[in-house]
């Protein structure tokens, strides 16, 4: 069984607006309220392909109600840590030129709060693998990721990271299964730009040297990938372009997807990678997650090929 863990949950307020104009209001076209959460998002995506998992995390107020209340009624399973304080809204406006993302630090975590969370995960049943996603509340304890993937591991159970902070380069020494940085995250932990097949050798050759074990790398706007288990490379792209409506759910559906196709049949690299770039362009054109109503079709236009070895 899949477990995700968002430790910083929000409501998503989607807005499609004219030009914003400053010191002046502007009215907006359309506007959506999702719960949102990169763990969260993993689940629902999961579920879409018919995945079961359990969304962990913490909530507060009634921010945190809707989210909880929403993911269940999605179908998936939740186990919530409840806080006090009220559960984060982060504000993402689309002028039809470009978007803007205002994101709020969220609820702070309290000891008890972060040992409840321990709690739940050394008697879980069937953790298989936790996929930890997102960022971290504020006031959580330095190393309390570090004490997730112990109680993780101690369970025997795989361990995916989605972080975009430099504790990312920390964690890698437990030899997490997966990580999935794009490419910007991999510039700020390993200093890399990413502009050539040898760019990301490089990238990726370090993540490895430090201790992750496979590498999904996603190229943002690009519409492409790498993965890297450590002995192959192979790189994907998308032969077509979409309209962006939202970025903000597509790499968590991306690594969803990957997940649903690879985790059972780690030598089914090519076709987890069509799927994962095909569902997050798909999501990437939609508010929230979409429906996935293009991801077949999609599926057939994605390139993969297999770098030689060097």
């Amino acid at each position: 069984m899949f477990y995700t863990l968002t430790a910083n949950p929000a409501v998503d307020m989607t807005v499609s607006c004219q030009t914003l104009v400053p010191d002046e209001n502007i009215r907006s076209s359309n506007a959506s309220y999702t719960p949102n959460g990169k763990g969260l998002d993993v689940s629902f995506a999961l579920k879409k392909f018919g995945v079961d998992s359990v969304a962990l995390g913490f909530f507060a107020g009634f921010t945190g109600r809707f989210i909880v209340d929403e993911t269940m009624n999605m179908g998936c399973l939740c186990r919530p840590v409840w806080t006090d304080g009220i559960t984060r809204i982060n504000s993402y406006l689309n002028d039809g030129e470009h978007e803007y993302g205002v994101l709020n630090p969220g609820a702070p975590l309290t000891p008890q709060a972060q040992q409840e969370l321990y709690d739940i995960l050394d008697t879980a049943g069937n953790l298989d693998c936790l996929v930890v996603s997102g960022s971290v509340p504020p006031k959580a304890s330095p190393d309390f990721l570090d004490k997730v993937m112990d109680h993780a591991h101690a369970r025997g159970s795989d361990v995916v990271l989605d972080l975009s902070s430099s504790k990312l380069k920390t964690l890698a020494s437990k030899k997490p299964l997966l990580i999935k940085p794009n490419h910007h995250e991999m510039r700020e932990i390993f200093g890399v730009t990413i502009d050539t097949d040898d760019d990301a050798r490089r990238a990726l050759a370090m993540a490895h040297e430090v201790g992750v074990q496979n590498v999904l790398l996603t190229m943002g706007s690009r519409g492409s990938a790498y993965f890297s288990n450590g002995e192959d490379i192979w790189y994907a792209k998308r032969q077509f372009n979409i309209k962006l409506v939202s970025s903000v759910c597509a790499g968590d559906c991306t690594l969803a997807a990957f997940l649903t196709m690879w985790y059972n049949d780690r030598d089914n690299v090519e076709s987890a990678l069509k799927l994962a770039l095909a569902t997050g362009a798909n999501v990437a054109e939609s508010v929230g997650l979409g429906d996935f109503s293009h991801v077949d079709e999609y599926s057939k236009r994605i390139e993969v090929r297999k770098l030689p070895r060097l």
